[in-house]
């Protein structure tokens, strides 16, 4: 069995380490701050639909605390903008061969990406030889230092990896069955480009999460925001792959369930503003601004949804405290009587109890 290096200890890596860790896998995990001390001290309670629990697996603190060997493969959970700081530092880290020589984690392991936009593999992709890309439907939340709440279940979540760029790799099929084993209902692609480029649509609604609290005019906002965002991007020649989080017969393949004395703390856009942590909204938005900017169009809907949440970030709001009046002065294009109404809610994977999934949920 592999090792599994997990980078990062927010919700998400969390999550990993205690499912790939209760399936059998060694496991190390990467933390600072205020969550490696945790660690170090009562420990860090992963908190499940069934139960709580201490996180098992290694927790330290630094690179120079884990002796890579070939075996390894590393998994990338900060958020996308510590990913570059990440990956620069990782991919230097001297990596032990069968044959007692060394090389270096860049050119000699598979390193995971599970980071929402389009942005994290393009700049792994400088860094090391095998790049494996990560769609996540997982809700998580990192609710303080040294508690993180999965409440997804029976599965904890949905994962689509697959290699980046678009080839053979011959560690993605053993990775992708240690991830089911993990409880993690993984689809192993041929392509993972167009699953990245599904999820983008999908998260580009996470910003209204955070800002505005349920409405009619927010599903209308997110259907907005998600046909902006198709729209540019298939102009901008990516395809879309169709993210069903439903089995084949149309059962849901999790749901979000309640875990006892925690909330559900909705989509990592809501928890970064709750933590006045920093935004992934420029790699997820930004990104659809970005790619019609390359193409020569505007994507009007997502700059205005950008600039908001900055504001609200730098005027220390609290999560879903804005209300329709403020959503409409943000996407005036709500008020044209054209605009057709949706009953799709703002995420569109939803659980079977009807709330909505924080797909991706982190960190």
């Amino acid at each position: 069995m592999s090792r599994y290096v997990i980078i990062g200890a927010g919700a998400i890596g969390v999550t990993f380490a205690a499912e790939l860790h209760r399936s059998g896998n060694a496991v190390t995990v990467i933390a600072r701050g205020a969550q490696l001390q945790a660690a170090r001290g009562t420990g860090i309670t992963y908190a499940r639909p069934d139960g709580s629990r201490v996180l098992a697996a290694d927790v330290v603190g630094a690179p120079e605390d884990v002796e890579l060997t070939h075996s390894d493969v590393l998994i990338l959970t900060t958020k996308t903008q510590d990913a570059a700081s990440a990956i620069a530092l990782w991919a230097g880290q001297p990596v032990r061969l069968p044959d007692g020589g060394t090389s270096t984690a860049g050119a000699s392991l598979p390193l995971l990406t599970t980071q929402n936009g389009l942005e994290t593999e393009r700049i792994a992709l400088r860094y090391f030889a095998s790049v494996i890309g990560g769609v996540l439907a997982l809700p998580a939340t990192y609710v303080q230092p040294g508690v993180v709440v999965a409440p997804g279940a029976p599965s904890v979540g949905l994962g689509w990896i697959g290699a980046f760029p678009a080839r053979d790799d011959p560690r993605l099929a053993q990775i992708g069955r240690d991830l089911r084993r993990a409880n993690i209902e993984t689809e192993v692609v041929s392509d993972i480009a167009p699953w990245k480029n599904a999820k983008l649509v999908i998260a580009g609604t996470f910003v209204l999460d955070a800002l505005y609290p349920n409405t009619p005019l927010r599903e209308r906002a997110a259907a907005l925001l998600r046909d902006e965002a198709a729209a540019i991007l298939r102009t901008a020649g990516h395809a879309l792959a169709e993210i069903n989080p439903q089995a084949s017969d149309g059962r849901p393949k999790f749901a979000v369930r309640d875990v006892p004395g925690y909330e559900y703390g909705g989509t990592s856009a809501r928890q970064s503003l709750a933590r006045s942590g920093s935004l992934e909204t420029d790699f997820i938005n930004g990104e659809i601004v970005l790619q019609a900017r390359l193409a020569g169009r505007a994507a009007p809907a997502h700059e205005a949804v950008t600039a908001r949440i900055h504001t609200a970030a730098r005027d220390g709001l609290a999560p879903q405290s804005l209300d329709d009046a403020d959503l409409l002065a943000t996407l005036p294009q709500l008020g044209n009587a054209q605009l057709p109404d949706t009953d799709v809610p703002t995420e569109p994977l939803a659980s079977a109890a009807g709330r909505p999934v924080a797909i991706g949920a982190r960190r």
